[in-house]
């Protein structure tokens, strides 16, 4: 870092606070040696137990396969407090993997979706949005016509967020434009989640892969009390192009139910028999980590059992994952990693969307001041700007 950016990073801080917050440092990284040093110790012993219950594998190892056509999908959503609105994005963005030797197809434009709505204020205005997210990532990667479809996240996470939205939904007093469009859309989301993760009514194959977990299904197997999630585990425990073998999703993952009662009447019935099914698809999905190369940890992958248990298509998806990580400075595959970071944008497109709804009504309505402070920002940080 040079001396010009860490001026900036500190600006806004006082010097003394800078000061203790760094002296924590010693505390911090003696921890972390402890942690790490205790889980080097024990390597040994948990890779030939992993052996033993035929969980370690080799990439090398499996079916040589062609490397498949692939892309990402990733969404964002904002909600802007804004003094007398709430104002709710949702977005999501596709981007093609690295191009393969054998590149054969046609994906035509646009790639993304975007969603937009005012609302008033409501404690259900961020679950609704992420639910409106998930559908339309489902939609997006549904209509890819690629070989593999890799998703940021759980493949059992649209399902999950459209029972948050749904429950959301039932406390408001009256329906909202939100409400209704996510009670009218909701039957299609569902068809086109079924799509999704129903492997044999489309080709290929789409697989989760989330950035964030706490799982312990691994740590649990190998009878680890430590804590320590399975991808902090499986940093020390993989080799570079190691993999374990398919375990399967548990259930906590899923809703334990899901908002029939809450639906209309005909809403519910378009979706009575499509629900229980995709909750037979998240039992059926299972859980493979993966360290492509030295510089990457171990990244969790989900796929439907089907592509687990047949040796080709998981070591095509394996492959992929492999290929689209060739890069050092990638965190996770090509696709998702560039998604990930044009789609983190969508803020800063809401701001100068409310800048630019604010310069409009201002021309319309008499009272500028009126105008200027309904759409201002709650948040501190963006008062006063686009």
């Amino acid at each position: 870092m040079s001396v010009r950016s860490a001026r900036h990073l500190f600006a806004d801080l006082p010097a003394a606070l800078v000061d203790e917050l760094l002296g924590r440092a010693p505390a911090l990284s003696k921890a972390v040696v402890e942690q790490l040093s205790e889980r080097r110790s024990q390597r040994e012993r948990l890779r030939e137990r992993l052996r033993a219950l035929d969980l370690l594998g080799t990439v090398d190892r499996l079916p040589p396969v062609p490397i498949p056509t692939s892309c990402g999908v990733d969404g964002s959503v904002v909600v802007e407090r804004l003094l007398a609105h709430d104002l709710l994005v949702a977005g999501t963005l596709a981007v093609e993997g690295l191009t393969p030797p054998s590149e054969q197809r046609f994906w035509p434009e646009p790639r993304h979706q975007v969603w937009v709505e005012l609302e008033r204020h409501s404690d259900a205005n961020d679950v609704v949005a992420r639910g409106v997210m998930a559908a339309l990532e489902v939609e997006l990667a549904a209509q890819a016509p690629h070989e593999l479809v890799f998703l940021d996240g759980s493949l059992a996470t649209p399902l999950i967020a459209f029972d948050q939205a749904l429950r959301a939904l039932a406390e408001l007093a009256e329906s909202t434009p939100s409400s209704r469009f996510f009670l009218a859309r909701l039957p299609d989301w569902l068809a086109a989640l079924h799509r999704l993760l129903e492997p044999d009514e489309q080709p290929g194959c789409r697989v989760g892969v989330p950035k964030y977990t706490t799982r312990r299904d691994i740590a649990e197997l190998l009878e680890i009390g430590d804590p320590v999630d399975d991808r902090a585990l499986l940093i020390v425990l993989l080799e570079p192009g190691e993999f374990t073998r398919p375990i399967p999703l548990r259930r906590a993952h899923r809703p334990h139910s899901f908002g029939f009662a809450l639906l209309p009447a005909e809403t519910r019935t378009r979706v009575a028999d499509l629900v229980p099914r995709l909750f037979g698809f998240t039992d059926a999905l299972r859980v493979v980590y993966v360290r492509p190369h030295r510089w990457l940890p171990a990244l969790r992958v989900e796929l439907h059992e089907a592509v687990a248990s047949d040796d080709s298509r998981s070591a095509a998806v394996l492959a992929a994952v492999m290929h689209q990580c060739a890069g050092g400075n990638l965190v996770e595959p090509f696709p998702l990693f560039l998604a990930d970071r044009m789609v983190r944008h969508l803020r800063r497109a809401t701001r100068a969307l409310r800048h630019t709804v604010r310069e409009t009504v201002a021309r319309e309505y008499p009272d500028f001041d009126h105008v200027f402070l309904a759409l201002e920002s709650y948040r501190s940080e963006v008062y006063r700007t686009p």
